[in-house]
């Protein structure tokens, strides 16, 4: 009895909360609050905001409840900066409206907060301000970015060595500079370097060839696992460079690190997600503890797009791997919440799949049947993060037009594989409106008609019929623009005419 009555209180003492107090005084014109974001694993996601009320006098009080160091992100009116919350200890800022600036830390923990204010993690690289470092070749690269950004991150390492910061937050905070550098640097050479793909490459390959997977310290902070998630581009170009042509284009190629074959990684990516393709990976080659948290803020990132038929093999692999992982109790609970939505859903009446809409090739024939109703057309995917993104503000959406001659459609596009994936994530996201699905080649005749001669097409896009079914506007306002849109669609319902706007 005694060995149990032990076990039971190791397995509490291990999920014990501390808090953390932050309180702070803001100089000028206080906003309604201040904003802290904790991240899950790494990333930036709004359901991880906590608001901190400012009173009339511009004072702020809140307090967590951590289980051990996290790192956060502090926002003031759209700028962030940089937080270490340390359990029981506390932390007084002042900041200035005029600027956005902390001008003031007092508390146990100003001595390590003021250090991670004065590094400036948030700041935006140099590289990304000046469009002429996208236009250099490799060698000019080296010298203009490379080397001047290692220089400054040197610079801020050798600036929290020489603090008086305990060692163990010294280690922390030069884990996180160190791959924020690296993920700055393959941000620019994926997203903003103009040039072909062997000199992506080619950067991608000198920007981590000294930059070990492996962590220093354990637990890690968000930059270092934003790293991790980086460096799975990097083994996957390892994996692809070098190969001939025609071997990269062979199904039957080995890939390294995926240890499968081409042919193979479509078909579960076509099947599973690509994360879960990106998880092979991972738990391959991943020390065990960063794989898992890799893995749960892959769970958690589809638990909440609602992205149900991703979630279930993720979640499996979860099981499987760390049957004793503290992040399963919760995500047992949201996704059994998701299946119980998609029961729910099953006989929606008001979530409508198009007739025949696999013969469609014009969007009119699908909104024919809407005249006397301006129609929101969304064009979009399963596979694309930002259009799920925007899904989240069709509640408010459709709230405001409720009972208003408003008809809201929906194209997607996804294979005919992902045929039973589409109609389960739009029933369990609740998207009441008119859905049809095409694959890539079949909706190349709705863009044609949409936005003739427009060669690129990006997702998700908008588009606005009057009730006479005539489109009238391209390039609609998102959802996430709330009264923007809403004003952009009243235009047009207030318009017998159509109108413009």
């Amino acid at each position: 009895m005694r060995s149990l009555l032990t076990g039971l209180l190791l397995l509490l003492s291990s999920h014990t909360f501390a808090q953390f107090k932050l309180t702070g005084k803001v100089i000028g014109t206080p906003p309604d609050s201040v904003h802290l974001n904790m991240p899950f694993v790494y990333g930036y996601y709004t359901e991880n905001t906590i608001p901190a009320g400012v009173n009339a006098n511009g004072y702020f009080n809140k307090t967590l409840n951590i289980s051990g160091q996290r790192f956060a992100t502090i926002n003031i009116n759209g700028k962030e900066h940089t937080l270490l919350l340390t359990p029981g200890k506390s932390l007084d800022v002042t900041i200035n409206m005029a600027d956005t600036t902390i001008t003031g830390f007092k508390g146990v923990a100003a001595k390590e907060n003021k250090l991670l204010y004065s590094l400036g993690l948030e700041k935006m690289p140099f590289f990304f301000k000046d469009t002429l470092y996208a236009r250099l070749s490799l060698p000019e690269l080296k010298q203009q970015v490379l080397q001047k950004w290692f220089a400054i991150r040197d610079e801020k390492l050798n600036r929290i060595e020489q603090s008086d910061l305990p060692a163990a937050d010294k280690k922390l905070i030069i884990q996180e500079v160190r791959s924020g550098a690296i993920v700055a640097l393959n941000d620019f050479a994926r997203g903003v370097l103009k040039a072909g793909r062997k000199q992506v490459f080619d950067l991608v390959l000198e920007i981590y060839k000294d930059s070990p997977l492996a962590p220093e310290v354990l637990p890690a902070g968000p930059k270092y696992y934003a790293f991790a998630n980086s460096y799975i581009s990097y083994l996957e170009t390892l994996a692809f460079k070098g190969l001939p042509d025609d071997a990269a284009k062979n199904p039957q190629t080995f890939v390294k690190y995926y240890n499968v074959t081409i042919d193979s990684g479509t078909r579960i990516a076509k099947q599973k997600g690509k994360s879960f393709l990106q998880w092979m990976l991972v738990r391959n080659e991943f020390d065990k503890t960063v794989a898992e948290h890799w893995l749960a803020q892959a769970i958690e990132t589809k638990l909440l797009n609602k992205d149900l038929p991703q979630t279930r093999p993720l979640l499996a692999e979860l099981q499987q791997y760390y049957p004793r992982s503290s992040y399963l109790p919760a995500f047992k609970l949201k996704a059994d919440k998701l299946e119980k939505i998609l029961a729910a859903n099953a006989a929606n009446k008001e979530i409508v799949i198009a007739d025949g809409f696999e013969k469609m090739t014009s969007v009119y024939e699908a909104i024919k049947n809407l005249k006397g109703k301006i129609v929101y057309l969304d064009i979009w995917g399963t596979w694309c993060g930002p259009c799920k993104e925007e899904l989240k503000y069709n509640a408010a959406l459709k709230s405001h037009f409720k009972g208003k001659d408003v008809a809201f459609v929906y194209l997607d596009m996804d294979d005919d594989a992902k045929d039973a994936q589409w109609r389960e994530f739009i029933k369990v996201n609740g998207l009441t409106g008119l859905h049809l699905r095409k694959s890539n080649k079949d909706i190349q005749s709705f863009w044609n008609e949409l936005k003739p001669g427009q060669k690129t097409q990006y997702y998700p896009t908008y588009f606005i019929f009057d009730k006479n079914g005539a489109l009238v506007k391209t390039d609609a306002k998102r959802p996430s623009d709330l009264d923007e849109l809403y004003k952009q669609i009243e235009g047009f319902l207030n318009d017998d005419k159509g109108g413009s706007n």
